[in-house]
């Protein structure tokens, strides 16, 4: 657990209590803060008794500070009512970071690497963990990814934190400077809660607008966004793409990794050898993972085979199994339209299934998408509107993730692939998208079990 002696004697609200809230309630008692606790759900409270207190009917005079859930809306569609009565006191907004930040000076010697972006992100922070212990580092990942930053173990000297960033943690915190800051890439997303493009896209960059001038910014720049945030931070930016032969920066070409960080462009070797890493988007993911390793100083032939041993992240275009020459592929973690189109760019002969609860108005970009797909299986709220928007060839809707497999298992033939990758999230049937995605697999069990 990390703790933040700067907090020792004051009394910090809390207000969320999922997994950020809970690590950020164990971290602020342990750096002796009194806290005043709280969550909507009764049973949530409960694991933080002694701390309980209802924000709503407490005075904020008595706060310090009020640190929010990610989830908690800030502004759109509009502020929580937490958030309102903390703004008529005065009272500081803060994020789990914030406390990070906090702490770091009584901390080991150590380095912060963060990543964000719309798609890429639960990848690239898991690759380059790894990239970090299998050069010889020490790495704690945590964040967005699944475990709280204040969760995390304090690292000995020279290790590195690494931290997948949403969007709203990054609308909350008001102080956090990572030493290397990624941005993979930018598209529409979160809408409902940013309200706008711009403001989510504000959200993205306040990580480099936080960091120090000698930070180390490594951008994507294969979209408009990253190449205007880029050319913002041009004198500290390392530039990544997977489409574009760059001046100076990491890029793939070919398949081939280039290292051209110092205006010479170097081969480093052969991604498509890295078999968790198939498909274009992960191009992007590995030059990210390798800009940050030469940052921290590694050499290139150890980052090179790190990103080969990489084992892959499970609920994004995770194999799950080959059963009778038919490939399933969990891809849940794709809950939004960039996400399924990169999927669907990946594989060949696919029976498609997708659905859920939509966070977008329209799907149609993703006609252009559908040539190596051979059946669509629609399921949940969205099923119509992925229906109309796309008007594919082989439709069949479905009012559950079961039945769809079941309709998906019957069409298939040896050498297609079974792809869940629902474009939209997972709150119409399931808790979340790793539920979604369990589900998928164990289907996948069952007739793995029935043919052995």
């Amino acid at each position: 657990m990390i703790t933040a002696g700067a907090y020792k004697g004051k009394t910090i609200g809390v207000f969320g209590l999922a997994r950020t809230g809970i690590a950020a309630v164990h971290a602020l008692a342990a750096s002796g803060a009194k806290v005043a606790a709280w969550d909507d759900n009764a049973e949530r409270r409960a694991g933080v008794a002694e701390h309980t207190v209802d924000l709503y009917t407490a005075d904020f005079a008595n706060l310090d500070a009020l640190l929010l859930a990610p989830g908690v809306p800030l502004k759109h569609p509009k502020p929580h009512a937490l958030v309102t009565k903390a703004k008529g006191a005065e009272t500081p907004l803060i994020s789990d970071l914030d406390i990070f930040e906090a702490a770091r000076t009584d901390m080991p010697a150590h380095k912060t690497v963060a990543i964000t972006g719309t798609n890429g992100k639960s990848t690239t922070t898991s690759l380059i963990g790894h990239m970090i212990e299998a050069c010889g580092g020490k790495a704690a990942v945590g964040g967005n990814i699944g475990t709280g930053v204040l969760s995390l173990d304090i690292l000995k000297a020279g290790g590195v934190y690494v931290f997948e960033l949403s969007s709203f943690q990054l609308d909350l915190t008001q102080n956090y400077c990572a030493d290397v800051a990624v941005l993979l890439n930018v598209s529409p997303d979160h809408l409902d809660r940013h309200g706008t493009f711009d403001k989510y896209l504000a959200a993205k960059e306040r990580l480099f607008d936080m960091q120090n001038p000698d930070g180390v910014a490594v951008i994507g720049v294969d979209d408009a966004c990253g190449r205007k945030i880029a050319a913002k931070h041009k004198s500290r930016a390392v530039c990544i793409s997977a489409e574009t032969e760059l001046e100076r920066g990491v890029y793939v070409s070919g398949g081939l990794l280039i290292d051209a960080i110092n205006g010479e462009a170097t081969p480093v070797g052969d991604i498509r050898a890295a078999k968790a890493l198939h498909g274009c988007h992960n191009g992007q993911n590995a030059a990210a993972a390798y800009a940050v390793g030469r940052s921290l100083g590694y050499a290139s032939v150890d980052i090179f085979d790190a990103l080969l041993s990489f084992p892959g992240l499970e609920h994004r275009q995770e194999i799950v199994a080959v059963i009778d020459g038919v490939r399933f592929v969990n891809d849940s973690k794709a809950t939004n339209s960039d996400a399924a189109a990169r999927a669907l760019s990946s594989f060949e002969n696919i029976h498609w299934i997708a659905g859920g609860r939509a966070k977008e108005n329209s799907f149609s970009h993703l006609s252009e998408k559908l040539m190596p797909v051979k059946g669509c299986y629609f399921i949940g709220e969205a099923a119509g509107q992925l229906a109309g928007d796309l008007m594919p060839p082989h439709l069949t809707l479905h009012e559950t993730l079961a039945q769809a497999f079941a309709a998906a298992v019957m069409a298939a033939s040896p050498g297609d692939t079974v792809l869940l990758s629902p474009a939209c999230t997972a709150f119409d049937q399931f808790e979340d998208f790793e539920k979604r995605g369990q589900a998928f697999k164990d289907m996948v069990a069952v007739i793995r079990g029935a043919g052995s």
